[in-house]
């Protein structure tokens, strides 16, 4: 991405490049990148195209470009809804969206809450469970980032974590139902992770009453003679449980809040 390495060092400095008559301009530097990446779309390049709308919307941001970089945002989208229809490109592509706008720090509130809605919508959309699951409480991301002003909405966070729950649940009811058993705890384990990291955010909506209750979940449906035994799973929690244990004996403030917690 060159001209998008030449737009950055162009920042703030809008003049003539060596050999050039016409000003380059970043906004007209995005104008030709733009007219690249769509002319990509149409051979059949869709995920490439994507990749590179994403890279130019963080170039945009980069140049406080809040207008470029919502168009290349929209165009994203636009492909990913129209071109890319494979269900392993889809999740791919929509983390993808997920990690590039949680970097982004130019959008204002309105434009911010018009692109969060889309990924989280498209998040919970994919083909399988699991990816639908993943996808959206990736997205608790979008309302949490640390070096933000104002981007600290606690109340959402929990929606989307209680929201993958809900599709994790679901996950397992519909395995009990193909295969007469219910899959592994995968899902929970790693639903109890995110709890865990915005709980140490000091995000007051995540309590650790909720944490002791997914805790009781996930042994609750280990210990079920329907769950489907996973080696894995069941160290991936032993591990968060470790986890749990020794910030309750480390003390301080983190440790004070987990001290209710029972595991």
């Amino acid at each position: 991405m060159t001209h998008a390495m030449l737009v950055r060092r162009l920042h703030g400095q809008e003049g003539e490049v060596d050999g050039e008559e016409v000003p380059a301009t970043p906004k007209k530097i995005f104008q030709l990148l733009n007219q690249t990446i769509e002319a990509l779309s149409y051979i059949q390049s869709p995920e490439l195209a994507l990749r590179l709308y994403l890279q130019c919307a963080e170039a945009a941001n980069d140049s406080d470009l809040e207008p470029v970089a919502y168009e290349f945002f929209t165009q994203a989208f636009m492909l990913y809804e129209e071109e890319i229809a494979d269900s392993k490109a889809q999740v791919t592509a929509i983390h993808l969206i997920i990690g590039t706008l949680q970097r982004m720090n130019v959008f204002g509130v309105e434009n911010r809450d018009t692109l969060t809605h889309k990924a989280t919508g498209y998040s919970a959309r994919l083909l399988k469970k699991p990816d639908q699951c993943r996808a959206v409480y990736a997205c608790s991301h979008l309302f949490w980032i640390d070096d933000q002003d104002g981007m600290k909405d606690g109340e959402r966070v929990l929606l989307c974590l209680k929201r993958s729950l809900r599709i994790a649940n679901a996950a397992q009811q519909m395995a009990n139902v193909a295969r007469g058993s219910n899959g592994p705890v995968t899902l929970f384990v790693e639903i109890l992770n995110k709890y865990l990291y915005f709980f140490e955010k000091e995000n007051t909506h995540i309590t650790s009453a909720a944490i002791q209750g997914l805790v009781e979940l996930i042994k609750t449906e280990m210990q079920s003679d329907t769950t489907t035994p996973d080696p894995a799973s069941d160290a991936f929690f032993a591990s968060v449980l470790r986890y749990i244990q020794f910030q309750k004996e480390k003390g301080g403030p983190i440790g004070e809040k987990y001290n209710t917690i029972n595991v």
